[in-house]
């Protein structure tokens, strides 16, 4: 239970910190997105249900706070902690290029499914073609990002004495 509740702790604490104050310290005018680079840690640290509550939880302050359409993020995120917690056995924990390449692909994914629906919900999505090189610029941060959050996650982790 208290590792539930540290991880909550810590991803309403980043969602804070993330809409706040991480908007100040782009590179080349892109964020990096440190919500989804922790559900990709604790997705892959956890089984399905759990990665699907937290990337439920995730979504739905981002969509509380964000978004006008509500829901998207949610369902966008709950499906990138589900998948990610379900196959997360088959994947070698102790391996930083897994954690790399996880969350590279769950950046493209999230663009991606972000795009589709809001395609399908009619929405002016042109102007994604021309932002693709700043979602390939915050692909490639969220790789390199992954490993230095990882160290601090689990730093955090073993410094209250909780088995990550």
């Amino acid at each position: 239970m208290k590792k539930i509740t540290l991880m909550v702790t810590m991803i309403v604490v980043n969602f804070i910190l993330q809409t706040s104050l991480f908007g100040f310290f782009g590179f080349l005018s892109v964020i990096p997105n440190l919500s989804l680079i922790i559900l990709v840690i604790f997705s892959m640290a956890s089984d399905g249900l759990t990665g699907g509550i937290l990337g439920f939880i995730t979504g739905l302050l981002y969509d509380a706070m964000i978004y006008d359409v509500f829901g998207i993020y949610t369902l966008i995120y709950f499906l990138i902690g589900a998948t990610i917690g379900t196959f997360s056995d088959d994947m070698v924990g102790e391996n930083y290029f897994a954690y790399s390449l996880v969350t590279g692909i769950s950046t493209a994914v999230m663009h991606f499914l972000l795009y589709i629906i809001l395609f399908f919900l009619r929405y002016r999505v042109k102007m994604a073609v021309i932002n693709f090189s700043a979602i390939f610029l915050e692909i490639v941060i969220n790789t390199v990002l992954v490993v230095f959050v990882l160290k601090f996650i689990v730093f955090i982790f073993n410094k209250l004495n909780i088995k990550a």
